[in-house]
């Protein structure tokens, strides 16, 4: 199951434990025994989707509503110094449980898909105004240019004024921003 996905139960499941609760509502009146059993059924039923999903917890991935609110949250603080402490405060962990967490969520760790998110801000910026890269950089959020420089180029493998050039070439494509 991926972080963007919802635990239920399978369908045949759901409408066996429909089942057995509508059967065991039936029975209470007319035979207490067999309501008690069905209800038992049911019960187990249940009991084994808990223990699923607490099994499915310790994995350590963020649930759904995590992933939701982590990245809202870095992507409407990106243009900021945004922390991985932050992040995992907007969440409700712990920065060392929120770090594991994320990684296992999203395969990399919460710092290079914050850098990451930054980056694509800035290239954002470079394709739509006339900013410079000094501005870019304090608008997304990094300490300075060479900062940003050397984080754009980390990524990216060019700097960000030789990769801004290259694109100004040819007409505006945002779809340019994956390259």
């Amino acid at each position: 199951m991926n972080a963007n996905q919802t635990s239920t139960l399978p369908r045949d499941q759901t409408l066996m434990l429909a089942r057995l609760v509508t059967d065991a509502s039936r029975a209470f009146d007319r035979d207490p025994d067999a309501a008690r059993e069905l209800m038992h059924r049911a019960s187990q039923l249940l009991e084994a989707e808990v223990q699923r999903l607490t099994r499915d917890q310790q994995t350590g991935k963020l649930a759904p509503w995590q992933v939701r609110t982590a990245t809202d949250f870095i992507d409407s603080n990106s243009d900021r110094n945004l922390q991985v402490r932050d992040v995992a405060a907007a969440v409700r962990l712990s920065p060392s449980y929120f770090s594991h967490a994320f990684k296992e969520s999203f395969g990399q760790s919460a710092k290079s898909y914050i850098i990451e998110r930054r980056i694509t801000r800035a290239k954002q910026l470079m394709l739509t105004t006339h900013d410079s890269l000094a501005q870019i950089a304090l608008a997304c959020g990094f300490s300075d240019q060479a900062h940003f420089c050397r984080s754009f180029g980390g990524l990216v493998g060019l700097p960000p004024s030789r990769w801004r050039r290259s694109r100004q070439e040819r007409p505006t494509d945002l779809s340019a921003l994956a390259a």
